[in-house]
């Protein structure tokens, strides 16, 4: 009996560890630390045999430079430059005024000329009551800014001053990530044109090739229009005459006056008129009727 038992106790050890080694065997073998980072991007041309530009091969590699996915369903790469400085267009107006126009004009465009500024727009007319009035628009350098203000405040007497700043980094950012994917998409649309092989794909691509080149040629233009924008700052600057000081005892006043409330009485008489117009005609019919219809219409009745 005892033999038995030990039979079988070694029989259910062998089993045990039979299990053992088959679970240990079982596990996934482990080939390094995981990464858990995300995966980075690789244009989808490659697979069409086009190599990589030095650029990408770069920006993939580690650059400050952030390779995202421009847009779904696309194979474009995208820019962001987190060294970017910031875009303000700073705008500023000032509301002066001064004993004499001309001479305060002068003095405006000599301060403009000596910060290497210039004049975009400008303006003068004369009120009802002979004095000047005008507007310049300047264009001078951001980091002027503030000295050729001050400066021009010294003009005459400033009654009003607005000076406002506009951040456009973020399109401007946005602008320079298109315009790098729009010009990258040129580029291989026109490695892809060499390889094409009938009439039809050439026409396509170059269908395709034109679109994207009056895409860069607008990006373009907006990216120098900001840059021009936040290089050189805009003043406005309006030139005012003081209002003559008259003295008088009020007959012209009081004459205006009159004329105004008899102009008024007049205007009133004459829609009066003309809302009660139809109602006397009305009146006139009726009566019309009654003194000449009726009795003849009477006397046909007795005869």
């Amino acid at each position: 009996m005892e033999k038995y038992t030990k039979i079988a106790v070694v029989v259910v050890l062998c089993v045990l560890a039979a299990s053992v080694c088959f679970m240990i065997a079982s596990l996934p073998r482990s080939k390094g630390p995981t990464d858990y980072s995300q995966p980075k991007p690789y244009p989808a041309y490659l697979e069409m045999g086009i190599p990589m530009t030095v650029e990408e091969e770069t920006a993939i590699g580690g650059d400050k430079r952030v390779l995202a996915p421009a847009g779904r369903g696309t194979s474009e790469l995208q820019y962001t430059d987190t060294d970017t400085e910031r875009k303000i267009i700073q705008t500023a107006s000032l509301n002066i005024e001064v004993e004499h126009f001309q001479s305060s004009f002068d003095a405006v465009m000599d301060i403009v000329e000596r910060y290497n500024g210039f004049i975009s727009d400008s303006h003068m007319h004369v009120t009802g009551t002979g004095r000047k009035e005008g507007r310049i628009t300047i264009r001078v350098s951001t980091d002027m800014l503030f000295v050729c203000i001050a400066e021009i405040e010294h003009v005459g007497t400033v009654k009003s001053k607005h000076i406002s700043g506009e951040d456009v980094t973020e399109e401007y950012i946005d602008l320079k990530a298109r315009l790098n994917n729009s010009e990258r998409q040129e580029r291989r649309l026109r490695e892809i044109l060499d390889m094409a092989n009938n009439t039809t794909e050439v026409l396509e691509v170059e269908r395709e090739l034109w679109r994207v080149r009056g895409e860069i040629e607008r990006l373009t233009g907006r990216i120098k229009y900001l840059e021009n924008r936040v290089e050189l700052a805009t003043i406005h600057v309006s030139l005012n005459e003081p209002e003559p000081i008259t003295h008088s005892w009020g007959i012209r006043d009081a004459l205006r006056s009159a004329f105004s409330g008899f102009v008024s009485v007049i205007r009133g008489l004459i829609i009066f008129v003309g809302y009660a117009l139809p109602i006397l005609i009305l009146i006139c019919i009726g009566w019309l009727v009654k003194s000449r219809l009726v009795p003849r219409l009477k006397r046909r009745g007795k005869e």
